[in-house]
């Protein structure tokens, strides 16, 4: 042996066998670690059917200790369906599936729900059978169900026509007060404005409705603040025909308290499609979207916009053209600090082909961003329905996007507030139908998206899937 070398160590053989051990359960684990980290990444995907006919999901709620609901429709036909709730664990597991139908046997389908602090759940939907179909047409029903899946209550409106009355959306105070808003027949008066405050023992509280005078009122959002007043907003035909986003504050007892037909654009034709409450900087607001007409009526821009809470007065407007063609704002979220994010479609010019469409309108009024966006390769048509804001504040739009040879995707999409595109989600059937995602939710768990997907077999099936954020 040389003066300057020493004898190298060598570990025991178990310790090598341990360390090999360790190596071995370690890599596998941070792999699945690193996969699982992906943003846009399924977590896990789930599918309900009750068998060859339509199943779908309209709207989904999270709920106490993670849970989430789904409502929409089952055994769906032309003509009939029947109205469906599904409670899911965190980790997808269907804990149990309620359906609904009314006495008389007739359709109904749920549109709308939401969890209350106690975690019962209140669904808005309708009962009956949509014209042509039925010459009398649908009731409003409102329902509710413990965390077990026990129906506590059932509560049906029939508007004074008796004729077609349905729900568009819902709303929950902290007291568990449910605020249903759509649109009911009046005996001589068409279709009007509807808000229903029904209370958590499921009797009516009050009812309010809103004639335009031109027959034409259809209430598309509702929202309430922490100290139970509720706000509606939709698209009123008035005098002259005018149509206008006439949005009302109601107090708790349903007192009018102001009514303003907000009208924007070159052209004053408005309306709007969801409404939203937040308290901005000790600032009570109120946010819409929808559609604004342009000059000479040649066109439809998004539209976004604020009012003061208080009083009703505007307060910002962003007028968004797209590509040109007709714009439509279909689901709007706002942050903490005021920024408010719509999304919707928007037609190119001079293709005529409808893409999906997102934009923001900073705390200050202005358009910060806008974004028309498909799934390529080609000019494929597409369209976003719903929208949400996740724990980092990136926006979550979902919807659908055509693809060649399959029809129309199920998609989410999920972009930096600052604008760009962050991660694409894209849920394929498997037969050529359309696939759509309906409703979204974020928190800091992950991505909740709902909506129908078509599959071999089975036909159209209700979807939940949770995405990696």
């Amino acid at each position: 042996m040389h003066e300057n070398d020493h004898p190298r160590w060598a570990p025991p053989r178990a310790a090598l066998i341990l360390v090999a051990l360790v190596v071995a359960v370690a890599v596998p684990l941070l792999a699945a670690s690193a996969a699982a980290a992906a943003p846009g990444a399924t977590i896990w995907s789930r599918q309900f059917s009750t068998g060859a006919k339509a199943d779908a999901f309209a709207d989904l709620a999270r709920g106490p200790g993670g849970v989430y609901y789904c409502t929409g429709i089952a055994r769906g036909t032309e003509e009939s369906s029947v109205l469906v709730l599904v409670k899911y664990k965190s980790d997808g597991k269907r804990l149990w599936s309620r359906f609904y139908q009314p006495p008389s046997g007739t359709g109904a389908a749920g549109v709308a729900l939401a969890v209350d602090k106690q975690g019962d759940v209140i669904v808005a939907g309708t009962a009956g059978v949509a014209p042509p179909a039925s010459s009398k047409g649908r009731d409003i029903v409102v329902l509710k169900y413990s965390p077990g899946g026990a129906r506590m209550w059932a509560l049906r409106y029939d508007g004074a026509a008796h004729r077609d009355d349905y729900a568009t959306g819902l709303a929950l105070d902290r007291s568990g007060t449910a605020f249903v808003c759509g649109e009911a027949r009046g005996a001589s008066t068409g279709q009007d404005y509807l808000v229903l405050a029904v209370t958590p023992a499921g009797t009516r509280k009050w009812t309010w409705i809103y004639d335009g005078h031109q027959s034409r009122d259809v209430a598309a959002g509702v929202a309430v603040d922490g100290g139970g007043n509720c706000y509606v907003t939709g698209s009123s035909v008035g005098a002259g025909g005018t149509t206008a986003a006439a949005t009302a504050k109601l107090g708790r007892d349903g007192a009018h308290v102001w009514l303003k037909r907000l009208q924007y654009g070159e052209e004053g034709h408005s309306w709007a499609t969801a409404l939203r409450f937040r308290n901005v900087g000790g600032h009570r607001r109120l946010f819409l979207t929808g559609t604004s007409v342009g000059l000479m009526s040649t066109r439809n821009n998004m539209l976004i916009a604020s009012v003061d809470a208080g009083t009703g007065a505007k307060l910002h407007t962003a007028i968004v053209d797209g590509e040109g063609g007709d714009d439509a704002g279909q689901a709007l979220v706002v942050d903490s600090s005021g920024n408010a994010f719509a999304c919707g479609s928007t037609e190119g010019v001079p293709s005529h082909v409808l893409h999906a469409f997102a934009a923001r309108m900073d705390a200050g009024g202005a358009l910060a961003w806008s974004k028309p966006i498909w799934l390529g390769p080609d000019d494929n048509a597409a369209d976003f329905q719903a929208i949400a804001l996740d724990a980092a504040g990136d926006v979550v739009c979902g919807g659908y996007g055509d693809q060649p040879g399959k029809g129309a995707e199920w998609w989410v999409q999920s972009f930096y507030p600052t604008d760009g595109e962050r991660w694409t989600n894209i849920s394929s059937g498997s037969a050529y139908a359309d696939d759509i995602c309906r409703a979204v939710i974020a928190d800091s768990s992950g991505v909740c998206a709902a909506g129908q997907i078509t599959r071999t077999g089975t036909g159209i099936d209700g979807q939940l899937k949770k995405i990696e954020p």
